[in-house]
């Protein structure tokens, strides 16, 4: 996808909160109301307070468009028709309101009066994308699979990044098969996302050689998280005998709900990127330009709420935004038997414990292991938990049980288990066991900088191993250059030796990939302090407390502050 679609997209969905208020006192009244709901990323409330000021004042065309657009994100979709129908009529009209209406024909089954809509789609490239992707579903559904074939061959200045993940469902409902393996190919190996690999192992299971299906699922299994749950699924209904029947005969609503769905998706990793990019640059980013992708999601869930994963789309950039109540309404809704459940449950006992609800996210999760005994995510989840309460016994045991339920041999991401339940081991002071984890971890995971950068630094810490030591977290750092926390690892390591020369460009280059970590800046500010540049350590040590760090940190940046270092170094465990 063209990185100026959705920036001119959210572009779009932004214009309006530069409109001049309604002359009238209580439009004018809800539509600041609606700017301050909108700044605080509470798009339900936006959508009620735009509404009532575009009711109260029709003739703002500004006005009506932020309650077009704040009623799609709310997923109201056709409670925004009255305000897309205004929005057709004025001068500079707008392609995603057209589409809006055409959806909404199309969930009632007005196939013919949805095609014409579509057709008329006008505007960004975006909602010509969405339209030309949807069209070629209700083709398909009017005149058949060759129709809809044929409509996605048709695609210009639009994306058509999906057409062979669509291609493939409608060339095996007209029964070529051979053409629909070569478009499944393609799809897997292009933009099919998780859409695509779910569809070509179903079709493996109809159509693929005896043991082809099986070997995918395994492959699958190897990935983790949805597409292991996914894949563990499949292989129990292989070994019972059973194909799916998933994407077999798609009606022109689920099939336009999963174009809706893989492009929300696709937008949705964009803009986080973008923002990453701007955090590492060490901006402060307020607002999350998400908007877009959770308009298009609420469409594919207004078209089908029967798709899990876009309802889990829908609920994590509601936990982004921090509408947690609206999250944990979209989790609900995902059945247990979905592959999508466990890490929905998961999402919300995060947004539980996001307002500090930590007891009530434990529960969730226990809950959902009585569902399903297989949850080792979820598991490990609570082990996190209860270290966030300084709880390490009971993080230990969690682990354990997380351990305990991992297969033989244990996946390629066990190491996380592993780490997990040493973290907790070392703040019990028992290092020996720790270190067992530790090394564990790394035999799972040889290549991991994470589990190679957590032993390494363990054994430097303590002044034992240092070679090998050192050979690890360099070898981290060689593998992930990029990452501040460990390079900062390699300059502390250094630091730990007193060889604070060799520790100082090391740390400051974590620094700089790292602006926003306190422990990371606390460091900088110690190696500068033994350097006798005490006026940058005093400065680094300032700007650390600025960055909010846990309590022990802060008791002793607070201490550093006032009395500086002591004359001989310490090793102290790393917060």
């Amino acid at each position: 996808m063209n990185k100026a679609v959705w920036i001119v997209a959210v572009a779009t969905l932004s214009l309006a909160s530069c409109a001049t208020p309604a002359p009238y006192d209580t439009a004018a009244g809800d539509y600041l109301s609606g700017r301050l709901a909108a700044g605080l990323n509470d798009v339900e409330a936006a959508a009620d307070h735009y509404s009532a000021a575009a009711r109260e004042n029709p003739s703002d065309i500004d006005v009506v468009r932020n309650a077009f657009l704040y009623n799609l994100t709310a997923g109201r979709i056709e409670a925004a028709a009255p305000f897309a129908r205004a929005i057709e009529t004025a001068d500079d009209g707008d392609g995603l309101a057209t589409f809006a209406l055409a959806a909404i024909k199309l969930k009632h089954g007005d196939l013919e009066g949805a095609r014409t809509d579509l057709k008329s789609v006008d505007g960004e490239s975006f909602t010509k994308s969405i339209a030309f992707l949807s069209a070629g579903w209700v083709e398909a559904e009017i005149a058949g699979p060759d129709a809809g074939i044929a409509a996605f061959s048709l695609g210009k200045e639009v994306f058509t990044g999906f057409n062979p993940t669509f291609v493939a469902m409608l060339e095996e409902e007209k029964g070529d098969f051979d053409a629909a393996r070569a478009a499944h190919l393609i799809s897997v190996a292009s933009f099919g996302g998780p859409i695509g690999r779910e569809a070509y192992g179903a079709f493996l299971e109809r159509h693929g050689a005896p043991d082809e299906a099986r070997d995918f699922y395994q492959r699958l299994d190897k990935e983790g998280g949805v597409s292991r749950r996914l894949a563990q699924a499949a292989l129990a209904r292989i070994d019972r005998g059973v194909s799916s029947k998933k994407y077999l005969n798609v009606s022109a609503r689920e099939g336009a709900a999963l174009a809706l769905y893989l492009f929300a998706g696709n937008v949705l990793q964009q803009s986080a990127e973008e923002l990453q990019r701007a955090t590492d640059a060490g901006f402060k980013v307020s607002e999350r330009p998400f908007n877009l992708p959770l308009a298009l999601v609420q469409f594919s869930i207004y078209l089908d709420p029967n798709l899990s994963d876009a309802q889990r789309l829908a609920g994590s950039i509601h936990n982004i935004y921090g509408n947690y109540a609206a999250a944990r309404a979209a989790f609900a809704k995902i059945d247990p038997s979905s592959p999508q459940f466990e890490l929905a449950q998961i999402e919300i006992a995060n947004s539980l414990a996001a307002e500090g609800r930590v007891d009530e996210a434990i529960a969730t999760l226990k809950s959902a292991i009585r569902r399903d005994k297989g949850a080792s995510e979820a598991q490990l989840t609570i082990a996190g938990y209860y270290a966030s309460e300084d709880k390490h016994e009971e993080a230990v045991a969690a682990a354990t049980r997380a351990i305990n339920g991992l297969r033989a041999p244990p996946p390629e991401d066990a190491w996380r288990y592993f780490i997990t339940r040493a973290a907790s081991l070392i703040e019990l002071d028992r290092f020996p066991q720790a270190e067992a984890d530790l090394k564990r971890a790394v035999e799972i995971a040889p290549e991991e900088p994470v589990a190679l950068n957590y032993l390494g630094y363990s054994w430097v810490e303590r002044g034992i191993n240092l070679d090998e030591a050192f050979k690890m977290i360099e070898k981290a750092v060689s593998l992930s250059p990029k990452s501040g926390a460990i390079i900062d690892s390699l300059g502390w390591a250094h630091y730990q030796r007193g060889a604070y020369a060799e520790a100082l460009p090391q740390l400051e280059k974590a620094a700089a990939l790292e602006p926003g970590d306190p422990t990371v800046t606390e460091h900088l500010g110690d190696v500068y302090w033994r350097l006798g540049r005490k006026v940058e350590a005093r400065f680094q040590w300032t700007r650390a407390l600025e960055l909010e760090p846990g309590d022990r940190a802060r008791a002793a940046l607070e201490n550093k502050l006032k009395s500086g270092l002591d004359p001989e170094p310490a090793a102290t465990p790393r917060q």
